[in-house]
């Protein structure tokens, strides 16, 4: 079980740590893209069963003036979903977390993003290390491919 997480705040990093390995990508937006490939990679040949990502809303929701950020990780998220579809095979899963800006480390304006729905009342980082402790188990096969947006309703996709 593989957790690769790009950017993340101390805490969240600190709070993944229990969960699995965790690979921290940190770095300039093509550093990211590059790193997060290797550590796919990397996951895949040592035979990890589950792999899950974790990343901001943000790349899903684009910024004023992050443009290079936002393409960065959604073309990480783009990856990810590859690398699902071609190692489901394998019976590998990767799935991907997205989780609100404010749990990573790079500055973005948000301020164009809906309120949450449930406020962040402190439970926000444990919401997210669940979700992915959730996706990191061996009998969830058919769940591959997957982003599950934990931000408290702030990000909606149909």
């Amino acid at each position: 079980m593989t957790i690769i997480v790009v950017g993340p705040t101390e805490a969240l990093s600190g709070a993944l740590d229990e969960v699995g390995d965790v690979v921290v990508i940190d770095g300039s937006a093509d550093e990211a893209l590059w790193e997060t490939l290797v550590a796919l990679q990397t996951a895949h040949g040592s035979q990890t069963a589950r792999i899950v990502l974790i990343l901001p809303t943000i790349g899903i929701a684009g910024a004023a003036g992050a443009v290079e950020y936002t393409t960065a990780l959604e073309g990480i998220r783009a990856m990810a979903k590859s690398a699902a579809r071609q190692w489901a095979s394998e019976r590998i899963g990767v799935n991907i977390v997205a989780a609100p800006a404010d749990l990573f480390t790079r500055d973005v304006d948000t301020s164009h993003l809906s309120a949450a729905a449930v406020p962040d009342d402190g439970a926000l980082i444990h919401s997210v290390v669940e979700t992915a402790r959730f996706l990191l188990r061996d009998d969830l096969p058919h769940v591959t491919g997957e982003t599950v947006i934990v931000d408290g309703g702030s990000v909606m996709l149909p």
